[in-house]
């Protein structure tokens, strides 16, 4: 993606602001955009937010430094032009109007305890479904045993991921089933992280000794720590080819089927080192990791349709306290929206020219969950597979262990302190040792 790409999507970004700033001309009967009802009070009518995104502009461009200075000159004309009548209108409301703290504006996102700004959090024992109410975990089955971070697991078994952002395309017989989440919510007794994120992590708290003067600490250590999230498959119409995706930290994807249903093959895409207990029926599997194809996530990246654009943004929905606050006028949420809609429609297009089908398709949705039902309420409750014994598969990475939580964070310091200690040839004081004197003769 060019500069110039990035400049359009901004000068899009800059004229709605610019709009909402000056007001467009309305006809007759239309001096008041209605205000949409909600079940969580958002409906009311908004102040004038003028001053609040002229600060917010400036405190960008502040934070951007020396970066943000070069980055300002190359900005298009217009664009400066249009930030530079905002923040003089902005300091000219602020003097008559004696504002004198960045605070006063909008009040902060309000979460209510299931839907958070990003769509349902549903910790167990709510089940995430394709209605819009959650099911409670009795409704599915009757025997559940969820892992901790003490579950004594079989074999970690190491597998390699995709070098390609290719999947296995479903048969025409096949049934694509579609779960995509942020984050799951079950502790699970596994832990995986790269050489290269051990290292980033020290090189961090190294600079923290070095260069800002605290003391070293010990505790600020990259984890790998995996979470694990029940999938119950009740479809059995047709063999499943079942999708898992996730945006946040590695997944334990643990499967569990109704009779009759086939599993005919697991797909992963995830954005941390991810995996799945045994699966039923041996079905094949395979995952795609994020970072191998897109980079971190920067404003505007992921805005366009390209090859391997695999970071699974799930679209926003109406009910999303996000997409309220949009509604209701709020600019920066109203960005954030268009944002996840873009990242949606790019990865959307990966997914359908992979797939041969939509990335709506029989989806189940939440932004972190615990549970998942895919297909109807079964008739007859379904066994758990509990994870106690099993084998789990995690994409291959450097470092991979498994064991009760003290043993788990044993092997963690140890990995840390002797990466540590070999890169600085002595103990933790050496970092910051004392000051030389000077001795006379």
């Amino acid at each position: 993606m060019t500069n110039d790409y990035r400049q359009e999507q901004f000068a899009e970004r800059l004229r709605r602001i610019e709009e909402q700033r000056t007001g467009a001309p309305t006809t007759p009967g239309q001096d008041a955009r209605p205000q949409p009802s909600s079940n969580y009070g958002y409906g009311v009518e908004q102040e004038d937010h003028r001053i609040r995104n002229g600060i917010i502009w400036a405190f960008i461009f502040a934070a951007l430094g020396t970066g943000g200075y070069y980055g300002w000159k190359a900005l298009p004309q217009d664009m400066v032009d249009a930030l530079a009548g905002m923040a003089s209108t902005s300091e000219s409301t602020m003097q008559t109007a004696g504002v004198a703290s960045i605070s006063a504006g909008s009040p902060p996102t309000r979460e209510t305890a299931l839907m958070s700004d990003q769509g349902p959090t549903l910790a167990s024992p709510l089940v995430a479904n394709q209605s819009p109410e959650p099911l409670e975990l009795a409704a599915i089955t009757d025997t559940a045993d969820l892992p901790t971070g003490d579950t004594p697991i079989g074999q970690l078994i190491g597998f390699d991921r995709n070098a390609m952002c290719d999947l296995r395309q479903p048969l025409p017989t096949e049934k694509v089933m579609n779960l995509r989440i942020q984050t799951a919510l079950i502790t699970a007794p596994v832990q995986a992280f790269s050489q290269e994120q051990l290292a980033n992590r020290l090189i961090d708290n190294i600079e923290n000794v070095t260069q800002d003067g605290r003391a070293y600490d010990a505790t600020a250590q990259v984890t790998g720590q995996k979470t694990a999230m029940d999938v119950f498959v009740t479809d059995s119409s047709a063999p499943i080819y079942l999708v898992l995706q996730n945006l946040g930290p590695g997944v334990i994807w643990n499967i569990h089927t109704a009779p009759d249903v086939t599993i005919a093959h697991v797909a992963i895409v995830s954005s941390g080192y991810s995996g799945l207990v045994a699966p039923p029926n041996d079905a094949s599997f395979e995952a795609l990791l994020v970072s191998d194809f897109v980079s971190r996530h920067e404003f505007g990246a992921d805005d366009v349709v390209r090859e391997c654009m695999i970071r699974p943004w799930r679209k926003p929905q109406a009910d999303w306290i996000a997409s309220i606050k949009a509604a209701d006028g709020n600019m920066l949420y109203e960005n954030q929206v268009h944002t996840y809609q873009k990242g949606y429609d790019a990865y959307n297009a990966w997914f359908t020219q992979t797939l041969g089908v939509d990335a709506s398709t029989h989806l189940v949705t939440a932004r972190d969950a615990a549970h998942a039902l895919l297909g109807p309420v079964p008739a007859e409750p379904i066994a758990y597979q509990s994870m106690a014994g099993q084998d789990v598969y995690v994409m291959r990475t450097d470092h991979m262990f498994t064991g009760d939580t003290a043993t788990r964070q044993s092997t963690t310091d140890d990995l840390h302190d002797s990466l540590l200690l070999a890169a600085i040839g002595g103990g933790i004081d050496a970092l910051n040792p004392d000051p030389m004197v000077e001795v006379s003769q």
